[in-house]
């Protein structure tokens, strides 16, 4: 078996790591940092070509076990050894942790970093512009909300001046993503993939779960990016909904929505992150069986819905069905 992320994929972090692939997917193990080498020493340095000869020899040690593409992983055909010569053709960025809203599965508190323009323009250009020079796919969102950090608009709109034949994907909480500002960057015709995290039907019930939120401002651009899907404007429209004892009676109320918007949804299971939710864990994660609401979640799951071929329920919640 073969895993092709450490030949052509990278994420970089807002202190400069470079990792290749998902840090978590990978314990957030590091090739280098772009604040203190040079890309050409970081992406053909001792540790990735030690990573990918790891891979080469079929060796998934410095994998973690919780990595969701194990499913993706493939024969190898393309790469003969663990040099390569391209710069990434995908790039995740996650290098602002800004955010408009305080969502309680991932943080505890509003994040609005603050930048000073002309700083990070230079940065951008020094350090981070270069090593887009043969990025097919670019992936905003990783870590914050790219339509609101100053930062990351800044770096998608002057990736989107300088490389013109690249791609974009975006991971969003859908507020501030709307037609007038995704033209203002260069990248509303140049969107392979929008996934929106939303875990609510209900405006009650994403209230309840996030903080400084606008559904209203969600649906319209939900709506937006269900037109452009029909228009062929988008490759892919991907919903994501983390099932918890907050929203769990609303999954069959959301795979519906998104079949009316012609997208993917994605089910996945509240994990333990950093928040105070994790403190209450055991109340908050519906699929532990200790959980009162065990028993309603297994019963909401054997609704047919969630056979439909736009709907994907994560292991923990496939296999308690």
């Amino acid at each position: 078996m073969f895993c092709p992320q450490p030949f052509e994929q990278i994420e970089i972090y807002e202190n400069g790591d470079v990792y290749t692939c998902c840090p978590n997917f990978i314990n957030f193990f590091s090739i280098g940092n772009i604040y203190h080498q040079c890309f050409d020493e970081i992406w053909n340095g001792e540790k990735a070509l030690n990573f990918r000869k790891k891979i080469l020899s079929g060796d998934f040690s410095l994998c973690s076990n919780n990595c969701n593409r194990k499913t993706c992983l493939n024969e190898q055909k393309d790469y003969l050894n663990e040099k390569v010569t391209m710069y990434p053709r995908e790039i995740a960025v996650s290098s602002d942790k800004s955010c408009n809203v305080q969502c309680k599965i991932c943080r505890d508190k509003l994040i609005n970093i603050k930048h000073n323009e002309n700083n990070i323009k230079e940065e951008i250009e020094k350090y981070w512009l270069p090593i887009f020079k043969d990025a097919q796919i670019i992936r905003f969102g990783c870590t914050g909300e790219p339509f609101f950090s100053v930062k990351e608009k800044l770096m998608i709109k002057m990736v989107a001046d300088s490389y013109q034949k690249a791609k974009f994907d975006f991971h969003t909480n859908g507020i501030l993503g709307n037609e007038v500002l995704l033209k203002e960057l260069n990248v509303y015709s140049r969107i392979r993939e929008i996934t929106v995290s939303v875990h609510a039907a209900t405006e009650k019930t994403y209230n309840s779960i996030v903080n400084a939120g606008n559904y209203k401002k969600v649906l319209e651009n939900l709506n937006l990016y269900s037109k452009m899907k029909k228009n062929n404007l988008l490759h892919r429209f991907r919903l994501i909904f983390v099932v918890m004892s907050y929203n769990y009676n609303e999954m069959v109320d959301f795979a519906k929505l998104s079949q009316e918007l012609g997208a993917d949804v994605e089910f996945w299971a509240y994990r333990k992150n950093d928040t105070m939710l994790s403190n209450i864990y055991n109340e908050v994660s519906v699929v532990e069986k200790s959980n009162p609401s065990h028993n309603d979640l297994l019963k909401i799951l054997e609704n047919p819905i969630f056979d439909s071929q736009n709907v994907t329920l994560y292991p923990e919640l496939k296999n308690l069905r």
